[in-house]
């Protein structure tokens, strides 16, 4: 039984459901502030606590991801039950509070376990938003819905650049301030205050986010006239598990690539390239703001042009398209030895790596039944998600400390990973592609 009763689907109108979409992405927005802040003090929190490379790498990755992933199955399988935006109001007070609470950290461990608070909270955000969005547009229109709301990233990421860049960078130079019963307050415990407290305000808002109806028919796909049970569900995905197993795999590439870069760029032109963290912080943010959620609307805008014509596999044919396209850029980017020439080469990366994140989960919930939407959809967050936010960043750090024993190496390991990831993505996304066609033709024939 649902904590709300439904509404009627035809009772949403066409602006209404784009503010639950607007909502939904200024959370996720906020939530990608909250965990990428950290990336933009990697000098500050190491020369305070005393940390390597590596460590910091873990609490950028594992920290943060380990219960993120862990939880968000079982929020997921939550969201499926129960009132998606009353577990959304309560993950974005969650999360907002533990980053908040990062700036009371004295130490590595004290600053692990916030990381790890932030993670409880951001794993109620995904596949409940995901389930949301798939209930109230239909699926022509659903890659635009889903691409605005994978922006969020790349707006999160831009903002914490641009605000968070030279906000830093001013508070380095005030000295720390005593705070009654707390202590001596550095400059990036009191960014971490400043980038927790919005959210706060923000759970409040969700509460005029309505429920959407739901659509019980997984049962119709995998044995007509049946009812759903838990053996169903695993029949379903086990029909499913070729496509699912090629479309994870492929994406999981894209997404170690793009984490890696989100984590360690910033940390890349300070080395390399001996840039303030103040000036290539604004720099990337803006790169990031405008090629990022450019990139994400002209992805999603596309795949509902081509769907529109009939071309269904849209999503992924163009997200193959994409990791062919970036290579490139993305090898020569931390190559070339002039600062400006690799920020330029940058924004095309920033602009086509937007593409992939809100496609995924398009061609996901292109071929889920709504029953198990949720879930399914937290499985696939899940793998990636554990895999691809630790191992990203942290193979980063690994070969900086202990392959190339050198910090300033940064530029050839980013290279090598990207030379590596998008050959190996595509590969997958292309053994993907015939099971997803012969997925939807299976799901129009159920329909007709």
């Amino acid at each position: 039984m649902h904590e709300q009763t439904p509404m009627k689907a035809q009772s949403f109108s066409t602006s209404y459901r784009w503010f639950v979409v607007i909502v939904l992405t200024i959370a996720s927005t906020l939530s990608y502030i909250d965990r990428q802040i950290l990336a933009l003090m990697v000098g500050p929190v190491k020369r305070d606590i005393g940390i390597s490379d590596t460590q910091i790498s873990l609490l950028i990755g594992l920290a943060f991801t380990f219960v993120y992933s862990v939880l968000m199955v079982p929020m997921g399988w939550l969201a499926d039950k129960r009132s998606r935006r009353t577990i959304i109001g309560i993950g974005i007070f969650s999360w907002s509070g533990f980053t908040a609470v990062s700036g009371l950290a004295k130490d590595y461990t004290q600053l692990f376990l916030a990381r790890m608070g932030v993670g409880v909270g951001e794993a109620t955000l995904a596949p409940a938003a995901y389930s949301l969005l798939a209930d109230y547009f239909p699926r022509d229109r659903l890659p635009l819905a889903i691409s605005v709301f994978s922006a969020a990233p790349f707006i999160g990421v831009g903002l914490a650049n641009i605000l968070g860049g030279p906000l830093i960078g001013w508070l380095e130079q005030m000295p720390p301030v005593d705070v009654p019963l707390v202590g001596a307050v550095r400059s990036w415990q009191m960014t971490f205050f400043a980038v927790g407290i919005p959210g706060l305000f923000l759970a409040f808002v969700m509460r005029a986010v309505k429920e959407p109806p739901r659509v019980v028919d997984v049962a119709q796909i995998v044995s007509p006239g049946r009812a759903v049970d838990g053996g169903q569900l695993l029949r379903f995905l086990r029909l499913r598990r070729k496509f699912l197993t090629f479309h994870f795999l492929g994406f999981l590439f894209l997404a170690m690539q793009g984490y890696a870069l989100f984590a360690w760029v910033v940390e890349f032109f300070i080395r390399q390239h001996d840039m303030p963290r103040g000036q290539i912080g604004v720099i990337y943010g803006i790169i990031t703001l405008v090629a990022g959620l450019g990139g994400s609307m002209t992805g999603g805008s596309l795949a509902v042009w081509m769907m529109r014509r009939g071309s269904l596999d849209a999503p992924l044919v163009l997200v193959i398209r994409c990791a062919l396209a970036i290579a490139p850029f993305a090898i020569a980017m931390p190559l070339v030895p002039d600062a400006w020439l690799a920020i330029v080469l940058l924004a095309p990366v920033t602009f086509i790596m937007s593409w992939p994140p809100g496609l995924s989960v398009a061609v996901l919930q292109a071929v889920l039944p709504n029953e198990i939407r949720a879930r399914a959809t937290a499985l696939y967050l899940l793998a990636v998600t554990m895999v691809a936010v630790t191992l990203g960043p942290l193979v980063v750090g690994f070969l900086n400390d202990y392959i190339f024993l050198d910090e300033k190496a940064i530029g050839k390991t980013l290279s090598i990973m990207a030379a590596i990831n998008y050959p190996l993505g595509a590969t997958c996304l292309f053994l993907c592609l015939r099971h997803f066609r012969r997925a939807l033709a299976e799901l129009d024939k159920d329909n007709k």
